[in-house]
């Protein structure tokens, strides 16, 4: 039997830039590269991807795991929707294959993170799980019985759009109250603007005026300083996610549930909430072993990491 690769490059494509790392097979990150995400062609975005790997890809580098953000066809491997990018379908794992000249494998972002928290993660040890990442939306990847649920066609646990604060903010899909809206990073972010317009001269006001573009940051740096705002907001938010949480454990069964993205850096104020809700609204919680809430231990790398990992799983 072949060994398996001693290093892949994994890609991370986002909806403002593209993150490559080199990575062994123990997920030890020995090169990284980032670069903007061109969003208006697949030609672009290829020849973006191209360049990362050939910054960051070293002699035994032998294969490509690329995570994208949006639905992956899984036998094609290519991109069949992406709400942040400007072209339509096109056959991303192809094309992209034939650029770098090594083998190449594509999946859901989420689903890379995933995979990166069960192998080497929070979730290592749990051959079923679920993981949710908080960010400019949500994303989400389900592990069952040690392998990332795909569904029929690869578009299985697009999360994002439970409805789970009915007649709540009107999402780009049309519908109103979608978990993606109401409990994801960004979501923290316009929440905190609300109440900043609401209150103009309170102190989380003045922070989010004086502060960076990242409006979710600035607030879970408030909250962590018991600003009662920003705690009000994080428990508000947390309250959702445990909300989306429990319709994820009650249907998948999980022995763990994980979050990540940025949020997390706040603990127990989103967490505990979270729990919270999840323990309200868990199925016959008396009768089943309790599911823990876990914060994931990849931040920004979890989805370069995880798809460099699904391509040393991929090409022994």
């Amino acid at each position: 039997m072949t060994a398996p690769p001693a290093e892949a490059v994994g890609i991370d494509v986002g909806g403002t830039k593209i993150a490559a790392v080199r990575v062994t097979a123990d997920g030890a990150v020995a090169a990284r590269a980032r670069c903007a995400t061109p969003r208006r062609t697949a030609a672009d975005l290829v020849a973006a991807v191209a360049g990362l790997v050939a910054r960051v890809r070293g002699e035994r580098s032998a294969a490509v795991g690329v995570g994208l953000p949006g639905m992956v066809d899984a036998r094609s491997g290519a991109l069949a929707f992406a709400p942040g990018l400007e072209f339509a379908r096109a056959p991303l794992r192809e094309l992209i294959a034939d650029a770098v000249g090594l083998p190449v494998v594509t999946d859901n972002d989420a689903n890379a993170a995933a995979w990166a928290e069960y192998r080497l993660g929070a979730g290592r040890g749990y051959e079923h799980l679920v993981l949710v990442t908080l960010g400019t939306g949500l994303g989400c990847g389900v592990v069952v019985a040690g392998r990332l649920l795909h569904g029929s066609h690869g578009f299985a646990a697009e999360a994002s759009h439970l409805i789970v604060e009915p007649g709540g903010p009107l999402c780009e899909c049309g519908s109103r109250g979608c978990w993606g809206e109401t409990a994801s990073g960004a979501a923290i972010g316009r929440r905190g603007r609300a109440e900043a317009a609401a209150r103009p001269a309170s102190p989380l006001a003045r922070l989010l005026g004086a502060g960076p573009p990242d409006a979710g940051q600035v607030v879970t740096e408030a909250a962590r300083s018991g600003d009662p705002q920003a705690l009000a907001i994080l428990e508000r938010v947390g309250t959702l996610t445990g909300v989306g949480l429990a319709a994820l454990a009650n249907v998948f069964d999980p022995a763990a549930l994980i979050v990540g993205g940025g949020p997390v850096a706040a603990g127990g104020l989103l967490l505990a909430p979270a729990r919270a809700a999840l323990a309200d609204r868990l199925h016959a919680p008396g009768d089943r072993p309790p599911v823990p809430v876990l914060a994931a231990r990849f931040a920004g790398d979890a989805g370069a990491i995880g798809a460099a990992l699904l391509a040393i799983d991929r090409f022994p």
